[in-house]
């Protein structure tokens, strides 16, 4: 894959992933979140500060999967429709690619950048979270494509050079992945998603 080497894909998912899932399922064990959907773990979780390691580590769980989703060796063409509606937003779809590039490269620390369709404004958005944050939390957010900026995820192959391994995001961007988030929530017809 043009963006990550084998190995660092074997480190960050079956090591730093894994490990998150491996906590939360231990955490939630005998408690009423056990056998509850992810999305309903992190969002309850969100809301308790006794709950804060179950939302880290749910959250983290739903940040990886939705990033292993957003990404695919050969990346794909935007589709028209979506590639329309992103360029009426920021001009054009490199306009919107470097203001996205520009957010992940500007978050300081660990963290994770998503593109959003925001029902409350009924546009785009790219949102920035430290740590586990997650767009979960905000019922008005439907995520369209996220990029992992923990160190974890790119420092066997790129060290500590954060700009070089995010140029090579867009290269392996699933668009049709993004589009399909979007048009559900702006109520299009659209294939069904596969998560898992």
């Amino acid at each position: 894959m043009p963006l990550l080497s084998s190995y660092q894909i074997r480190v960050h998912y079956s090591r730093h992933h894994r490990a998150y899932v491996d906590k939360l399922n231990q955490l939630i064990e005998g408690t009423d979140l056990y056998g509850k959907q992810l999305d309903e773990i992190v969002v309850t979780a969100a809301n308790d500060k006794a709950l804060t390691g179950v939302f880290n580590n749910a959250a983290q769980h739903y940040n990886h999967s939705f990033f292993w989703k957003c990404i695919q060796p050969c990346g794909s063409n935007i589709p028209p429709d979506l590639s329309a509606a992103v360029s009426a937003q920021y001009g054009s779809v490199e306009a919107f690619e470097e203001k996205f590039l520009n957010a992940a490269q500007n978050l300081f620390g660990s963290g994770w950048v998503y593109w959003v369709y925001d029902f409350e404004t009924s546009s785009f958005d790219i949102i920035s979270y430290s740590n586990a944050g997650c767009p979960l939390t905000n019922p008005n957010y439907v995520p369209l494509l996220c990029v992992d900026v923990w160190e974890h995820a790119y420092y066997i192959d790129y060290e500590n050079n954060r700009a070089q391994y995010l140029s090579k995001y867009f290269d392996v961007v699933d668009w049709h992945w993004a589009e399909r988030h979007w048009k559900r929530a702006t109520k299009q017809p659209y294939e069904e998603m596969n998560w898992w």
